[in-house]
């Protein structure tokens, strides 16, 4: 059964027929998010679907977030009321790992020198927004809510119908 989404989230949507896997969005994150550039410390993945599909995931939104629902730290996790993705407050999270645990993306990691959660949260400290978007090579990653993902794969597939329909007449 596929998690619903929050209509209101934004999240990193990448489009598998451009991503390559060359994990420049990992890079990216790392260097934003950690002093020493650690990749473990990303908070995007590259994931291989098959062994010619790459691409990468990060916190989708849910609409009932599980890692904050399990959460046994309250206010450790929290909706972003504006980007509807997920707020860790270092204050308070102890690095349970039941967020990570719960994630049903597998997008919720653990720091382990910091001992706590850690959650995309689109390069909130940026103004130029979420590195891994900007340093893409191929373009396949965009800020999105589930509408657009929604809106672009219903373009996709009407393109599909209609090419097959004039490859028929042809």
């Amino acid at each position: 059964m596929p998690v619903p989404l929050s209509p209101m989230a934004r999240f990193i949507a990448c489009d598998p027929d451009l991503c390559v896997g060359c994990q420049l969005c990992e890079f990216a994150c790392a260097a934003v998010k950690d002093a020493g550039a650690d990749i473990l410390k990303s908070r995007i993945r590259v994931v291989r679907h098959e062994p010619s599909v790459m691409v990468s995931i990060a916190c989708r939104g849910c609409a009932e977030p599980a890692c904050v629902r399990v959460c046994p730290q309250e206010g450790a996790l929290a909706v972003n009321p504006d980007t509807h993705l997920i707020d860790v407050d270092n204050t308070i999270c102890d690095g349970c790992g039941w967020c990570i645990d719960a994630c049903p993306f597998g997008v919720a990691l653990f720091d382990r020198d910091a001992g706590r959660a850690v959650i995309c949260d689109l390069c909130a400290e940026r103004d130029a927004g979420a590195a891994c978007v900007e340093i893409c090579p191929k373009d396949a990653l965009e800020i999105a809510s589930p509408a657009m993902v929604a809106d672009k794969a219903n373009g996709g597939a009407v393109r599909s119908l209609l090419e097959e329909l004039d490859a028929g007449r042809g």
